[in-house]
């Protein structure tokens, strides 16, 4: 019997199907626990512009980067102080969750953490009548959305724990704890790894991860 369905949203530059393959040891830790895990892909496509400096270009492909796996849920725009892209983001996870839902369960990296923590208060907007399944969520290199109008995102009043990495240089450790306290001090959970900018997957880390989902499980 399944423990439920859990919505993963991926970072900036990914997609549903390369999130799958950066968190492949969590998600099979998760789904031995009976879960099954939901990757959705943002609307924003192919984000590497073509005029960008060849030297920029290579550097990233010599990485494995593909156009074709680089999307995203927005784009700040700093004139208008809004995320370009939110609403077609929003209208694709509407879908996306009506089709495949309900989750009871968020897992959320880098931009998608801060789209994540966006859409458990948007959620009783967005999909009313599956707004009261999300019981948690997971924000991994997170932080509180910046844009215009983000205040009634916020507080975040569901468990959350929250993971980041000392040696993350793309987002710190003071940009993410604006996230942090935006969620209940009661229900929320933080955890440091020694890692960067991704999910991390030593035993430590997963056995945590799997450990918090199990306690907050047990408490519903």
């Amino acid at each position: 019997m399944s423990a439920g369905k859990i919505l993963c949203l991926h970072g900036y530059t990914q997609s549903g199907p390369v999130f799958a393959k950066r968190s492949a040891g969590l998600r099979k830790a998760i789904g031995k626990m009976g879960y099954t895990l939901h990757y959705a892909t943002g609307p924003i496509e192919r984000l590497v512009p073509k005029d960008a400096p060849e030297e920029e270009r290579e550097a990233l492909f010599s990485k494995g980067f593909k156009e074709e796996d680089s999307y995203a849920w927005f784009v700040m725009n700093d004139e208008t102080n809004q995320y370009d892209g939110l609403e077609d983001s929003w209208a694709i996870l509407k879908t996306y969750i009506e089709m495949e839902g309900p989750f009871v369960g968020l897992l959320g990296f880098s931009q998608g953490a801060v789209l994540g923590s966006m859409l458990i208060g948007k959620l009783k907007v967005l999909v009313p009548s599956m707004a009261e399944d999300l019981k948690w969520a997971i924000l991994v290199s997170g932080f509180r959305a910046r844009c215009e109008g983000a205040d009634q995102y916020y507080p975040i009043d569901i468990p959350t724990m929250h993971i980041m990495g000392l040696a993350d240089s793309i987002v710190s450790r003071e940009k993410s704890q604006t996230l942090i306290d935006a969620c209940t001090e009661q229900g929320r959970k933080v955890y440091e790894h020694d890692g960067g900018h991704f999910v991390p997957s030593k035993r430590e880390a997963v056995n945590t991860v799997t450990g918090w989902i199990a306690e907050i499980s047990e408490s519903k």
